[in-house]
């Protein structure tokens, strides 16, 4: 009995090790997105004074297009991968890329039609980012459920009492995340 358990718990660990190896590849843009979040908010704090919204849009592309350099980098190292492997689906961008595609073509035209106001998408994003970090744990590890489960409940905090505030704080705190996790998942992958 004892060794099925070691056995199972085995199995798992080489699970956890192969979908940290191929999720090497979105380390990246976990470091692009958290410096892209980061960079938002501090903008959106110097708005108080200068009008710089032209800047955060400027940064917002720039991480589009780093994000599109790093994704067919990823999809070159894809290509030349033995085929013969069995693949989970980490290693292929488009799998990766195209819920969150839609996911942000769903709220811009949410906000493009006047149904959510411009209060709604920090939250929505900074609860997205917590449910995706709680999901990504149960995989990878207890520190980011840990991760997701503060940045829901300071999201919460932010929608009830500091409503005003959730989107200098949320992308901040959001972006911090993201950075957080991919130093997590760099350090777990060596």
């Amino acid at each position: 009995m004892q060794n099925k358990v070691t056995q199972n718990q085995q199995q798992l660990d080489n699970k956890r090790k192969d979908w940290l190896r191929e999720a090497h590849g979105l380390i990246p843009l976990l470091f692009i997105w958290g410096a892209e979040w980061v960079f938002s908010a501090a903008v959106d704090f110097a708005l108080y004074w200068r009008d710089l919204d032209w800047l955060k849009q400027a940064a917002f592309v720039t991480a589009v297009v780093a994000s599109l350099i790093q994704i067919w980098g990823m999809r070159k190292n894809t290509g030349q991968a033995n085929e013969d492997t069995e693949r989970t689906g980490w290693g292929r961008p488009i799998f990766v890329v195209l819920p969150g595609a839609m996911l942000v073509a769903a709220v811009a035209l949410l906000e493009a039609i006047g149904a959510v106001n411009q209060l709604f998408a920090p939250i929505l994003r900074a609860f997205l980012l917590a449910i995706g970090f709680v999901q990504v744990g149960l995989l990878l590890g207890r520190s980011l459920i840990y991760l997701g489960l503060w940045l829901f409940a300071l999201t919460v905090i932010m929608g009830v009492g500091y409503l005003g505030y959730s989107d200098v704080i949320l992308e901040g705190m959001g972006g911090i995340s993201l950075l957080v996790s991919g130093y997590m998942l760099r350090v777990w992958a060596r």
